[in-house]
């Protein structure tokens, strides 16, 4: 309990932080003030407009991962389970890479996205249930089926045009600059909590 404790309460100082730290410096003393009036100054539009509905989203996201890994890790007993050594991220890493690449509209990825994880994780059982089924086949499928990912993304990269390249490392790395609802991330770690 005291770990749980002092673990909320090192998300409330992240929280707070990622909305005090940016370009614009807003002091841990105006903030509680800019959270709830509007004093029509930039700083409560950057709150209000930026930062917080990033921070939300971030820390939604954040958690809807986090409680992936551990589903996964309950699931199949094992430590070592989660998206990405199991190459679920990879799939959808690789369809939406190459939705972007095809030059489909923005609003596809995260269709793409889902696709390409659930093809990715079809494709993963398929490969292990050849002979007996276990968990220890099952994961070290997932490592090779993520090592071929890895290897695919890499080879999208290298053929993408230099115009598309930084919109496919940010959308990688994770872009949070079109985070402007943070509602669905939260409401789905509600729920899976």
């Amino acid at each position: 309990m005291p770990l749980l404790l002092l673990l909320v309460l090192l998300a409330a100082v992240c929280l707070t932080l990622s909305l005090m730290i940016g370009s614009v410096s807003i002091p841990a003393s105006d903030l509680w003030s800019l959270l709830w009036h509007d004093d029509g100054s930039v700083q409560y539009r950057i709150i209000h407009e930026l930062r917080l509905p990033r921070t939300l989203s971030a820390f939604g996201v954040g958690g809807v991962l986090a409680l992936a890994g551990v589903l996964m890790q309950a699931l199949l007993r094992n430590p070592l389970a989660d998206p990405y050594i199991l190459g679920v991220s990879g799939g959808a890493a690789v369809a939406v890479l190459g939705a972007m690449l095809l030059g489909l509209p923005l609003a596809w990825q995260a269709p793409m996205a889902l696709g390409g994880a659930l093809a990715s994780t079809l494709l993963l059982f398929a490969l292990a249930h050849h002979g007996n089924w276990n968990t220890s086949r099952l994961l070290l499928t997932g490592v090779v089926l993520a090592a071929g990912w890895a290897a695919l993304i890499s080879f999208v990269l290298s053929l993408s045009p230099p115009m598309q390249l930084p919109g496919m490392l940010f959308w990688l790395m994770g872009d949070l600059s079109d985070a402007l609802h943070p509602g669905l991330p939260l409401v789905i770690l509600f729920i899976g909590l």
